[in-house]
């Protein structure tokens, strides 16, 4: 052959075949730079330590995966349309290394286009998109811009690994068919597909499965556990439903002789089978697809706007001064001081100001006994977290008195329900009194998370001889009693956080004092500030939101190159189609309402499974929100609606664009 020729024809074959090839090279861009620019934030040196490098690096595993999985998707899509072209260069003389060799060049030149686009877009963006994180995130200080070489090397590598990849598959392919099969490559789908009822009820006892997980789980950190397990199922028996499923409810359709000989049902039945055949992985991708774009913006979105709400519920007061573990009941009266004290020393004011002690403990039921257990499974649906105090230190707390005879409690539940009568750690209790809500200084105890109550006992003879129980089950032999004090401040949000570092140095030398020299106490400080927390908070939030929409995009894209690849190759078959039903009796008219209603009908079957999943997986999400300490179900159920909507708007808008597509490649068909 002629020096360049392999290099001139293989160009050529991306230049004819553009109509498939521009959609890959756009794609492929496209997702290279979204790489690029993901590791350019993972890697920023302004986020080394800050919680939101933890949170792009994920993405940038993410995007890694996916890239991998869409572009080989895309090259077998294309890899099917060609097989004519292929099989026609092997009846014509061509060996099957030197078509290798045409491969071999075209794979150059795509990695090449996507490099040069990909990467140089990518590098252009970057900025912008690193000013949008610095915006929702609230990042205390600006970034430093600069072309990453990391991710830039990351890029390079990642992306000449999938397309040597694909060069491998596809000298794979080529290799073990032989030329005749590859010129009937194209018709190989024309099959009538079989029944496999053994995938269809696996897969719907997969999807019943993860369906049963989202409905039946009740604890928080339940949710996160087994959320990996759900997510799995569900996937596995949305791929198997649509691949299997489908086509066996048709073959029930088509046995019923009253049902399917009609000429509506006729054709329409036939033409579906022929579509599930060829689509059903592409139309479950879609589906799946959906599902991620409205659980992460849906989810993100929530986050986001209920942003106050987290930090409302997680610190109700400027600033949180907690002593643990105390060996002795005079520590209460050291906090006070030192706190107030500190205040007045940085020129402060104290402002709406609640203190208490409370006793914390871990336990578990056993016949009818809250028992100390350290060791068993806090999440147990019989363990439980108590939160206990005297009814004294809840009016000092609340300023709200109650009235409680002897073995009476008054009770609120963050989490769980508890017995109207019940035994903790032998003391007889029985509950009066249900509270509206818990005082600020039993803080944030896991709330929400775990069975976790706070239980207000009649006075300090009980609460002493519960501390004496727990004194004599624990090793170290000393209280566990917490001491707290949480109150307002005047002054900007900087001053409450110096004010906040000036009182935890106070403090801890009361913690000091606690622990001796003996070694054997463990009592420490913890001072929480609502304005230091929130920045926290926003970062994490904004940082989530960001990469919400960052994946969306990306899962959008993937989507609608899907859809634009499936109406192309629906193009191409229904044009043979279109012709043979004409010439069986049925008018042009006729055929194109058969066809369009199919095409409807399939199209939107994903984005209707899409959002019963979505639905069913609502009650799962709003317990995983409870891990951020977001509540507001009305909240989460508005953001889900309105990211359904917009999806569903979008999903037609790219519905009526492809369907030109469609309609361009099947109306040269005649008559």
């Amino acid at each position: 052959m002629r020096k360049g020729f392999y290099m001139k024809l293989a160009a050529q074959n991306v230049k004819l075949n553009s109509k498939f090839y521009i959609p890959y090279l756009i794609a492929s861009s496209i997702t290279a730079a979204m790489f690029y620019i993901m590791g350019f934030l993972a890697f920023n040196p302004g986020l080394k330590g800050n919680s939101i490098n933890t949170v792009m690096a994920f993405g940038v595993w993410v995007i890694a995966i996916f890239s991998v999985i869409i572009l080989l998707y895309i090259n077998s899509f294309l890899m099917k349309r060609r097989q004519k072209e292929i099989g026609l260069y092997n009846v014509l003389g061509m060996e099957k290394r030197h078509i290798g060799r045409i491969f071999g060049w075209e794979t150059v030149y795509s990695y090449l286009i996507t490099m040069v686009c990909g990467l140089g877009g990518g590098i252009l963006l970057s900025k912008l998109f690193l000013l949008l994180l610095y915006h929702i995130s609230n990042l205390p200080t600006k970034l430093q811009f600069e072309v990453s070489g990391k991710s830039a090397g990351n890029t390079l590598i990642l992306f000449a690994g999938i397309f040597l990849l694909m060069l491998v598959l596809n000298q794979v392919k080529v290799h073990f068919n032989n030329p005749v099969e590859l010129l009937r490559g194209g018709n190989v789908g024309e099959k009538e597909p079989k029944a496999n009822w053994f995938l269809a009820i696996l897969g719907a006892v997969l999807l019943g499965a993860g369906y049963y997980i989202s409905l039946t789980t009740k604890n928080p950190l339940s949710a996160l556990e087994y959320f990996f397990i759900a997510v799995l199922l569900v996937i596995a028996g949305t791929y198997l439903l649509f691949i299997a499923g489908t086509v066996a409810i048709l073959k029930l359709l088509k046995k019923n002789k009253k049902f399917y000989y009609k000429t509506n049902h006729f054709t329409a039945v036939s033409g579906l089978l022929y579509r599930m055949k060829q689509n059903a992985t592409g139309l479950a991708s879609i589906c799946i697809l959906a599902t991620m774009v409205m659980v992460m913006m849906s989810v993100t979105v929530s986050l986001q706007a209920g942003e106050q709400n987290i930090i409302d519920t997680m610190y109700p007061q400027d600033i949180c001064a907690n002593v643990y573990n105390a060996k002795n009941t005079t520590v209460g009266k050291s906090v006070n001081d030192l706190v107030e004290k500190a205040v007045k020393e940085v020129g402060r004011t104290v402002k709406s100001a609640h203190y208490g002690r409370y006793l914390p403990l871990t336990t578990t039921l056993k016949n009818g006994n809250y028992v100390l257990d350290s060791s068993s499974n806090i999440m147990a649906e019989n363990s439980a977290v108590f939160t206990v105090m005297t009814a004294q230190e809840y009016q000092n707390s609340t300023g709200q008195k109650l009235s409680l005879a002897d073995g009476e409690a008054a009770y609120y539940s963050f989490y769980g329900s508890l017995p109207s009568s019940f035994q903790l750690l032998g003391q007889k209790l029985k509950l009066t009194t249900r509270l509206s809500s818990a005082p600020v200084t039993t803080g944030n105890q896991s709330a929400y998370l775990v069975n976790s109550h706070l239980l207000v006992v009649k006075d300090e003879k009980v609460l002493a001889a519960l501390m004496q129980m727990q004194m004599a089950t624990q090793k170290d032999g000393y209280s566990t009693y917490t001491y707290s004090y949480a109150f307002d401040t005047d002054g900007t949000d900087t001053q409450k956080i110096a004010l906040s570092k000036t009182v935890n140095q106070a403090l801890r030398s009361l913690s000091n004092s606690q622990n001796g020299s003996d070694n054997d106490s463990h009592a420490f400080s913890v001072v929480e500030s609502r304005q230091s927390s929130a920045n926290d908070i926003q970062n994490i939030v904004g940082s989530l939101l960001f990469l919400g929409m960052f994946l969306s995009l990306l899962f959008v894209m993937a989507t609608v190159l899907i859809i634009y690849y499936k109406q192309i190759s629906e193009g191409y078959d229904d044009t043979e189609r279109f012709n043979i039903m004409q010439k069986v009796g049925m008018s042009r008219a006729e055929v194109r309402k058969s066809i369009h209603s199919q095409v409807l009908l399939v199209f939107f079957l994903p984005l209707i499974v899409a959002c019963v999943h979505m639905l069913v997986v609502f009650p799962y999400l709003t317990k995983l929100l409870k891990l951020f300490q977001l509540t507001n179900v009305p909240l989460f159920a508005a953001c889900a609606a309105g990211t359904a909507a917009v999806f569903a708007a979008v999903y037609v808008v790219v519905y009526a664009i492809t369907t030109r597509t469609y309609y361009h490649i099947v109306s040269p068909a005649k008559s």
